[in-house]
């Protein structure tokens, strides 16, 4: 081969090479490609400036994200009105409170134990002093039915009464205990418990404390009586005093009348027996431990009229307490229950662990719906419903007043 030859042919070999170092350095540095991750597949690349997809039929704004209270991508976001689901919270109030009651204007009262303070508070969560005076350190605070006076209870055994209308106070003897307000707020019926059996007694008075008198004495029998007016202010206690029953666990309990007597009597199958008077004080509703499922919290609605008390019993299927049940009107009755319940909680609503959701029962039929849970999910006390019937007040377990609406 000449030298003229061997000259081209290194001249073709070098600009193969060029081209071929250029091409590695387009590839490598120039040209971008989707990036698959090992384990992973390719997805639709959508072009630049072009509209993404509207997602699936069906979808909603905000759908795949987690709300508390639901259980997880895909969920629905929380109801503004319960519909059997997750519902919006308001948060009424930042602190702990004691004793919600429904006042007569449709707002609610409650004592503050971080100032000793009473106020009441819309459902827009507006704070009003009802009150200028203070009370420090109550253990235990009971509103009457409107929230006109109250009684409040001390470490130290004292009582007061205070009216909140008339300014005025007064205090009860420091061996009264088990108070309960008459319907129209004008009397209160107690257990006197004095040191010997002979001196215990239930009794009755009016809020000034003039006008006391003994309704029946207790003897040994005091811890079995549960001081309860009814609204109709005709049976003032049950007393479970009554004759033994057949059946394992059922009980007989009297209700005791102004007059000291057993105006009718109740059979109750189970302990811890616990009962709220329906509006119209022709019936009531309790709760027991039911000896024959586990001692889980049983649900009764009964007859209390008279000699006829206990005639009608209707069994909800609802495992829950009276503690965390009101009454709506006379017919209709909501109620939290947790999800689930140990074997033995029965003997305190306190032992349950599981979340609440907000149950509306119908009476007599025993009708039980799912109203729906509130969105931060918690265990419910002291239900109350707002005058209108849409609003459900309850206490969370850091004792915060919260609302929800189910109407």
């Amino acid at each position: 081969m000449s030298d003229r030859a061997k000259l081209i042919l290194r001249l073709i070999i070098f600009l193969l090479a060029v081209g071929l170092i250029g091409l590695g350095l387009y590839f490598a540095f120039f040209r971008s490609t989707p990036a698959v991750v090992p384990g992973t597949t390719t997805s639709q690349v959508t072009p630049t400036g072009s509209l993404t997809g509207a997602g699936s039929a069906g979808e909603l704004p905000g759908a795949g994200t987690t709300t508390p209270g639901t259980t997880g991508p895909g969920t629905l976001p929380p109801a503004p009105i319960a519909n059997g689901g997750s519902t919006l919270v308001r948060q009424l109030t930042t602190s702990a409170i004691v004793s919600p009651t429904l006042t007569a204007s449709g707002t609610l009262a409650y004592y503050d134990p971080a100032d000793g303070r009473f106020y009441s508070i819309t459902d827009q969560g507006t704070v009003t002093a009802i009150s200028p005076k203070q009370f420090p350190a109550a253990s235990n605070v009971i509103f009457s039915k409107n929230a006109d006076s109250a009684i409040l209870e001390y470490p130290d055994g004292s009582n007061i009464v205070y009216g909140f209308t008339t300014g005025k106070q007064v205090s009860m003897p420091s061996h009264w205990t088990d108070f309960s307000f008459s319907s129209d707020g004008n009397a209160i019926a107690a257990k006197s418990i004095g040191n010997d059996a002979s001196n215990r007694s239930l009794v009755m008075t009016s809020t000034d404390g003039s006008q006391t008198s003994v309704i029946a004495a207790l003897g040994d029998n005091a811890g079995k009586v549960i001081v309860n007016l009814s609204p109709s202010n005709n049976i003032v206690a049950f007393s479970r005093t009554g004759s033994v029953q057949s059946g394992f666990g059922r009980q007989e309990y009297y209700l005791l009348g102004l007059d000291g007597q057993a105006s009718g009597a109740l059979i109750v199958d189970g302990s811890n027996f616990s009962a709220i008077w329906a509006p119209d004080g022709n019936h009531l509703l309790y709760s027991v431990a039911d000896p024959s499922n586990t001692y889980n919290a049983a649900l009764w609605y009964a007859d209390s009229r008279g000699d006829r008390s206990g005639d009608a019993r209707v069994k909800i299927n609802l495992s829950t307490w009276v503690e965390k049940c009101t009454y709506a009107d006379a017919s209709t009755i909501y109620c939290a229950a947790p999800s689930t319940i140990a074997a033995g909680d029965g003997a305190d609503h306190n032992l349950a662990t599981a979340m609440d959701n907000v149950y509306k029962v119908e009476v007599p039929s025993g009708k039980v719906t799912l109203v729906g849970f509130p969105a931060i999910q918690t265990h419910m006390s002291n239900l109350s419903l707002s005058t209108d019937g849409k609003t459900l007040y309850y206490q969370d377990s850091n004792g915060l007043l919260s609302a929800m609406r189910v109407k």
